[in-house]
């Protein structure tokens, strides 16, 4: 008894020291990672009118700390109200919260909204300072009144070359208008001007007072660097007054409207455009934004002298139709085509979006494996202050030799009619009508053997339309195309190539999906969404990338490799076989 109890007691101690570890902040789990953004709605506003400024605190692995404004000299500063959400990702919950100020200045001039810090154990981060240029709260004297005037804000004064700039050109109305006004936004000089869509309208209040507003957005990007200006805009419109009758008795005292034609003018806002920084890589084409590349080909495998088409996707936020294409290559000497360029564009968010997509043609002429090499797009992000690229994968495509030609050897000749045989053999032999007695087995032999055929055909279609079935025989002919591939070492490198295009095609056939011309990771992708396992995932990319290395190895280190990468392949093939019977 007195040894159980040593045993239980020892036991507990090794249960309470491991559940103290597990508790025991930051002793099971790699440190946090806490970070706080600072955003605000307007960069410019008037005396009179407020802005307002959003804090969001993310954080992953430790606890979400309270979030303060400091104070902010002659701006009042009121507390709106904040959220909070979570997410779980891979056994890690990340928090964030998110809180919103609401800023009143007082005075005119660039108000400094200093960093905010914020701390969680041994996690801190803060967030950048930003700057709220407050302009006066007149009206321009141009066309306008205190009922009636329009006016230009930017949401920032600074800028990277071509950065782009959103101006607000906001009719404000206390008075009836009739019909839609027309804006007339400027084309302003050193500037790639972009219309957002059509008017906002809507209701505002300045310094107390309501007023109707007609907003609309136009982002400009610089194309040269200095000290430049936006504006004026430009608004016509016609407005409908009531005059008062002198005559009290005249129409029954009622007043009379008129119609009457108004231009309003906006004010100019300079703007100081800076240049980029200097050190951008070779694969910078212009692109300042935020964007994103996708590359793709049209096919997985071909035969010499056919083309094989990349096309590369350049999407996101910026001037996307300045942004320039990325460089496309091969690892094989091949005769290419530059294809034209689509640009669209969505005008419909608060940022410019849009696409730019390129298509480039190669035709390689000799045979074995041909790769599209990693494509490298890099922009400049104005938020970061610094360039980013984006490596795509390599792309393998399979070469096959030039497809057979016609044989002119077997070309179709006229079939003549066949003669009857003869009863007897000899000059004087006479033809006859009937047939001989072994056509007659012949037949009865063909039309037994036509019936077969003809229940074999009813049995194969109904098992094409068995999808898993169809599914399984593309499997076994993938199988047994593998088997034949053969050769001396000095084809290990085509061997390889051939081998993956048809582990790539196996994951198409296993989860029923499109991989052609994919690349390995997104075609893995859509195999997960389409159900695979992350095991068969991770064997699967596994035997590609060590089929890469085999495909670009050294001719004097392939002699003794490339007999495991085939068995692997075999085996995965046959478990799929196995998966869809």
């Amino acid at each position: 008894m007195t040894g159980d109890r040593r045993f239980g007691a020892r036991a507990f101690a090794w249960l309470l020291a491991a559940g103290l570890l597990v508790l025991v902040p930051g002793a099971a789990e790699p440190a946090g990672r806490l970070e706080i953004q600072a955003e605000l709605d307007q960069r410019q506003i008037a005396v009179g009118e407020a802005a307002t400024i959003t804090l969001t605190v993310t954080a992953e692995g430790v606890d979400i700390p309270p979030v303060t404004l400091p104070p902010v000299a002659g701006v009042t500063v009121e507390r709106l109200g904040e959220s909070q959400g979570f997410s779980w990702i891979n056994g890690r919950v990340t928090r964030t919260l998110t809180v919103a100020f609401r800023l009143h200045p007082s005075d005119v001039g660039d108000v400094t909204i200093p960093e905010v810090s914020v701390r969680s154990g041994d996690a801190a981060a803060r967030s950048m300072p930003l700057i709220l240029h407050v302009g006066k709260a007149l009206p321009p004297a141009r066309g306008g009144t205190s009922e009636l005037f329009a006016r230009v804000v930017l949401d920032k004064n600074r800028a990277y070359w071509n950065e782009g700039i959103i101006a607000h050109f906001t009719l404000y109305s206390r008075v009836q208008i009739e019909g839609v006004q027309s804006w007339d936004p400027p084309d302003a000089v050193g500037f790639w001007t972009e219309v957002m869509g059509p008017p906002r309208t809507g209701r505002v209040a300045i310094n107390g007072v309501p007023y109707a507003a007609s907003e609309l957005r136009v982002t400009y990007f610089p194309t040269r660097t200095g000290r430049l200006k936006i504006g004026p805009g430009r608004v016509h419109l016609r407005v409908i007054r009531r005059i008062a009758q002198p005559d009290p008795w005249s129409m029954l005292g009622m007043p009379e409207e008129q119609v009457e034609d108004v231009t309003l003018e906006t004010g100019t806002v300079p703007v100081e455009v800076m240049p980029l920084p200097p050190g951008g890589p070779s694969s910078f084409k212009g692109a300042v934004g935020d964007y994103s590349m996708d590359v793709h080909v049209d096919r997985a495998s071909l035969h010499a002298g056919e083309p094989v088409t990349v096309t590369t996707t350049v999407r996101g936020v910026g001037n996307v139709a300045s942004a320039g294409d990325p460089d496309v290559t091969t690892s094989v000497p091949a005769r290419s085509y530059a294809g034209g360029v689509i640009t669209s564009i969505d005008r419909s968010g608060e940022r410019l979006r849009g696409e730019r997509r390129r298509d480039a043609t190669f035709i390689p002429e000799t045979t074995g494996g041909m790769a599209v090499l990693p494509v490298r797009y890099t922009w400049f992000d104005p938020e970061a202050r610094r360039y980013r690229t984006q490596i795509s994968d390599s792309i393998h495509i399979l070469v096959e030799p030039p497809g057979a030609g016609a044989d002119s050897g077997r070309a179709s000749r006229p079939i003549e009619p066949v003669a009857a045989l003869r009863a007897k053999p000899g000059r004087r032999g006479h033809l006859t009508m009937e047939a001989p007695p072994g056509s007659r087995a012949l037949a009865m032999a063909s039309l037994l053997g036509y019936g077969a055929a003809l229940v074999g055909v009813s049995l194969r279609r109904r098992a094409e339309r068995d999808p898993r079935r169809r599914l399984a025989v593309a499997l076994e002919s993938l199988l047994a195309r593998l088997h034949a591939i053969g050769g001396a070492p000095a084809d290990r490198a085509v061997a390889a190539t051939r081998i993956g295009a048809m582990v790539r095609h196996a994951v198409g056939l296993r989860y029923d999906i499109d991989v052609e011309g994919l690349p390995a990771r997104e075609a893995l992708d859509r195999a997960r969404a389409a159900g695979a396992s992350d095991d068969d995932r991770r064997e699967v990319e596994e035997l590609l990338a060590s089929l890469d290395r085999l495909a670009f190895a050294p001719p004097d280190s392939r002699a003794a490799k490339g007999i495991p990468e085939r068995k692997a392949a075999e085996r995965l093939l046959r478990r799929y076989l196995r998966e869809l019977t």
